[in-house]
């Protein structure tokens, strides 16, 4: 159990004081800083809305890992992004379909709680997944973001490293692929594929 207890400086008077369990995102102005509007967010796992619920208690660890040992994502900030999973979706019909996806929040959202991003997966798929493809998701994502901060879409030359690796089912469930955090792995020593495919051939694809 955590506890927030906001006290006023000069009479000791206490003004909130609240117990609670999971994060929490803080907003605060001063004066000496002609009333700017500071943030301190430490959002876990909580409710978001009727469908999603945050989880950067999971995934944002992967992400740190991810960022400290790849030259490429060295840029990304994953304290900015904020992670929600949709937990109520099912799959309707046999038509493909995203499993996880990457996008800018919108002013509002970035003036009220600091986040620059939002990534959202969908429970559907990744209550499925090994470690190993969680990890490879995290990584598939975090590639969208370019040095400038603006998104990027999907360039398969740009990450034939990955579709190399993890070859066309690398989103089938268990399917055994390479941990890309392990200490031994190296992007050029790739255990090929049987043919060099798109990862975009098997993800979200809705068996009937």
């Amino acid at each position: 159990m955590k506890k927030l207890t906001i006290v006023e400086g000069s009479s000791g008077e206490i003004i909130e004081d609240i117990e609670f369990s999971g994060g929490y995102n803080i907003q605060y102005a001063s004066n000496e800083d002609s009333g700017r509007i500071q943030k301190v967010t430490r959002l876990d796992n909580a409710k978001f809305d009727e469908k999603h619920w945050i989880k950067n208690l999971i995934y944002r660890p992967i992400c740190f890992k991810l960022v400290s040992r790849f030259e490429e994502l060295k840029y990304i900030k994953p304290d900015k992004i904020l992670f929600l999973e949709d937990t109520y979706w099912k799959p309707t019909g046999g038509k493909k379909s995203w499993i996880a996806r990457i996008k800018a929040t919108n002013n509002e959202l970035y003036s009220v709680t600091g986040y620059e991003y939002i990534i959202e997966t969908r429970e559907y798929y990744t209550e499925k997944m090994s470690k190993e493809q969680v990890v490879a998701l995290m990584y598939h994502e975090l590639r969208h973001i370019d040095s400038d901060g603006t998104l990027k879409d999907h360039d398969i030359e740009d990450w034939s490293n990955m579709v190399a690796t993890l070859g066309k089912d690398w989103a089938e469930t268990k399917a055994n692929i390479a941990d890309i955090l392990d200490d031994e792995f190296l992007w050029d020593e790739l255990r090929k594929a049987g043919r060099q495919v798109s990862i975009y051939d098997y993800i979200g694809r809705d068996k009937k």
